[in-house]
């Protein structure tokens, strides 16, 4: 090579047009490897041109060379920031040294035959930010490499990546060989396992474009799309394969759309002088970026929703084309994207897909919840996943171990295809589940409730799982409002709640706001620790107009039914009896007014602050049923912030400190005859559950997807073996019993995973 711009171009072009020529040539791909460093060698005029490849085992290996011996290829091998090589490869950026035996990094191999050799310029070999490997030239001479002939280097590269991406199967076939296969750890939201070839799943975003000429057709445009969109819902929602939960998850939507003050607000941002792309972004972002503030995970994944929402209406303004998405679609596809919605899961053809793998998400999102419906396996929380992942890769995703295997080899993948035919079977299993009375082995009834917020999640009650809704959030409306939800739309919403839940009971606990889920129209304060300052029971009994419309539109939308009303983060007895005067107070006013009142109202509170614990016996002559809320519970109890990583997994729920607090609450309980329910994270785990159970609870409720893994431990379960060995440990001086838990589960054929 030469540093002469001339010379250069015409180097260039000569490269780029003979590499054009083998790329339409039909020849194997380790034939055409072969050609190609030769190609790059002769065009640059070097004398070496070799290609490595990055294995599974975060080794390079030698794969193709021209120049050095060729017994070397497919032997040597160096690790990662081994030589000048490796660190390339660390780096991901170009290194050219002119005298390699002058060079720390320079790592010597005698096979290759390279002691004549000085010179030394390598490029990474990359596919989006997913590191394949290197290609390097080198020379005899002492030869310094310029800026452009680096850059011609990386351009070269560019190819060879994708050529090297698109033959995945001929190039790291080796990967498997040993504890090689490249694993990604991810979270379970559906269980299951797939194999299928990786489809990225790329958002609609604003085109760029921020002001609008002209408004007016701006304005017709958004209402273009807005109805574009109401149609396409309704189509879905009418077509004979969409299940219950789907229809009613696409009519929550077609709700949202028609959100008088979501749409005004977009239409006064275009009538601003933004075009209705900006428009539409800018509030789904706003909305979005509220929402994810927030510690509470059910409201936080709300905002997928929302986000999906925008997604869907900017590509009916943009003219995204899902025809022509689907055509695209592999028939077995591993659907990977930074975070997606429900609507956009169901704009896609799903019989192709067979697993999803978000960046973001967690188990009750809606999309979630399709893809339970398609029973496909989803993992979540994987760092920059679409662009980790190379389209059309071959991948296992895992789901039952939280794994996603990156370019497996074809012993791995038959050995998850054996797994992949006994899972079949298991789900048939399973599936009888749905109906059967949930009582243990011994014959212990334990009753199974939901979590839910929105009246969306309720249609989990139908397949007979869930006995009713335990805790049934209200903070949603409240939180996506610009202002304070009146009487009449809150009503709205607790009755259609109460129509899709068909006659079984809600527990509707009343608004626990405060902390980080804060409410714009409702003036706050900067709190050093907001989850334990002014929030829930403590805001709304200081704002006891907020309080009393609530649960004013509670007996109104029960309209002559069974009211059950639950009180969140009650601190002493006191706290608990004036929110219990505030509902008799609106109970007498229905009544003065001539309304109808609930033929039957169930009381209760929260137990969630540990100063409750002494005060029991006074509380619980007063209530209907308790409900103890672990998470809040666990925090208060070891003074830990739920937030901050760096200590919330210090602490274990199956501590004894904590288990023992829990026994004291249940045993309590039982001793008034008053009903208790635990509806925090533990009921969801089926090794917490068992212990939940041997302690005395015989009421779980939980988010809809670890219904029917804890009915099937309870099936399998002795309760009193099992609260017969509990209790012989709940005094022993250890951290936690989880291990000593588990082995017990396990030597007694109790099913927890």
């Amino acid at each position: 090579m030469r540093e002469n711009g001339s010379f250069l171009n015409d180097i260039s072009r000569n490269l780029m047009k003979r590499l054009r020529l083998l790329m339409g040539e039909k020849m194997p791909p380790l034939e055409r490897l072969n050609r190609l460093v030769e190609i790059v060698a002769k065009e640059l005029r070097v004398d070496v041109c070799s290609c490595y490849l990055l294995q599974a085992n975060e080794t390079l290996e030698l794969f193709a060379s021209y120049g050095l011996k060729k017994e070397a290829v497919r032997k040597t091998k160096l690790n990662l920031e081994e030589g000048i090589i490796g660190e390339i490869a660390f780096q991901k950026k170009p290194i050219a040294v002119s005298d390699v035996w002058a060079d720390p990094f320079f790592s010597y191999r005698p096979e290759t035959g390279e002691d004549d050799f000085k010179s030394l310029m390598g490029v990474p070999l990359l596919k989006e930010t997913r590191l394949l490997g290197v290609l390097a030239v080198q020379t005899k001479s002492n030869y310094l490499y310029s800026e452009e002939e680096t850059e011609l280097m990386e351009n070269t590269a560019m190819i060879v990546s994708e050529f090297i991406a698109s033959n995945e199967e001929t190039f790291f076939t080796l990967k498997a060989q040993g504890p090689a296969d490249d694993r990604i750890e991810a979270r379970r939201l559906n269980a299951g396992l797939a194999i299928g070839q990786v489809f990225i799943h790329r958002q609609t975003r604003a085109d760029g474009k921020l002001f609008a000429t002209d408004p007016l057709k701006e304005i017709q445009a958004f209402h273009q799309a807005l109805h574009t969109l109401q149609d396409d819902f309704e189509k879905l929602a009418a077509g004979t394969d969409v299940t219950q939960e789907q229809k009613t998850i696409l009519q929550t939507y077609q709700m949202f759309l028609k959100d008088k003050g979501w749409v005004q607000k977009i239409i006064e941002s275009i009538r601003s002088g933004l075009t209705a792309c900006a428009s539409v972004q800018r509030a789904g972002d706003e909305f979005c970026e509220r929402m994810r503030r927030l510690n509470d995970d059910y409201l936080r994944e709300r905002s997928y929703d929302f986000q999906d929402l925008t997604q869907q209406l900017l590509g009916r303004l943009s003219g995204e084309d899902w025809e022509q998405k689907n055509k695209e679609l592999p028939e077995k596809a591993i659907l990977a994207a930074s975070s997606l919605g429900p609507a956009e899961l169901l704009s896609y053809d799903k019989r192709k897909i067979k697993a999803l793998v978000l960046e973001n998400g967690s188990p009750t999102m809606h999309v979630a919840i399709v893809a339970r419906s398609y029973n496909l396996p989803i993992l979540a929380e994987i760092e920059n996943v679409t662009t980790r992942l190379t389209p059309g890769e071959t991948v296992i995703v895992d789901a039952d171990n939280e794994l996603l295997y990156l370019h497996p080899a074809l012993d791995k993948i038959k050995e998850f295809q054996a797994t992949l035919d006994k899972r079949e079977k298991l789900l048939k299993e399973y599936a009888k589940l749905k109906g059967k009375p949930c009582v243990s082995k011994d014959g212990v009834k334990v009753q199974l409730n939901m979590n839910a917020g929105l009246a969306s999640d309720i249609f989990a009650l139908a397949d007979g799982m869930a006995e009713e809704i335990g805790l049934y959030r209200t903070e949603l409306p409240f939180m996506s409002a610009e202002q304070l939800p009146n009487v009449a739309s809150q009503i709205e919403i607790y009755k259609k709640a109460l129509k899709n839940a068909e006659g079984k009971p809600i527990t509707f606990r009343t608004l626990d706001i405060g902390s980080d889920k804060v409410l714009p129209y409702v003036s706050h304060r900067e709190e050093a620790n907001p989850s334990m300052g002014w929030r829930s029971i403590r805001l709304t009994l200081d704002r006891r107009a907020i309080l009393r419309q609530q649960l004013r539109a509670f007996i109104r939308a029960v309209d002559g039914g069974v009211l059950k009303v639950m009180f969140p983060m009650v601190s002493t007895v006191e706290e608990f009896k004036q929110a219990k005067q505030t509902l008799e107070i609106e109970l007498q006013r229905e009544k003065e007014k001539g309304g109808k009142l609930p033929s039957n109202i169930q009381v209760g509170t929260m137990v969630e602050v540990p100063s409750l614990l002494c005060q029991l016996d006074a509380l619980l002559p007063l209530v209907d049923f308790i409900s103890v809320g672990s998470n809040d519970l666990s925090q208060f109890l070891f003074a830990i912030d739920r937030s901050d990583p760096m200590i919330w997994e210090r602490y274990d729920v199956l501590s004894p400190a904590m288990l023992k607090t829990l026994k004291f609450i249940s045993d309590k309980a039982d001793s008034y005859n008053v009903s208790c329910c635990l509806c925090g994270e533990m009921a969801s785990r089926p090794l917490e559950a068992m212990a939940l159970i041997a302690l005395g609870f015989r009421k779980l409720s939980m988010n809809i997807t670890a219904l029917g893994a804890v009915k099937a431990m309870i099936l399998s379960l002795n309760v009193k073996e099992t609260a017969e060995y509990l209790n012989s440990q709940l005094n022993q001086p250890v951290p936690s019993l989880r291990e000593r838990l588990r082995f017990f589960a396990l030597d007694h054929n109790i099913v927890i995973s």
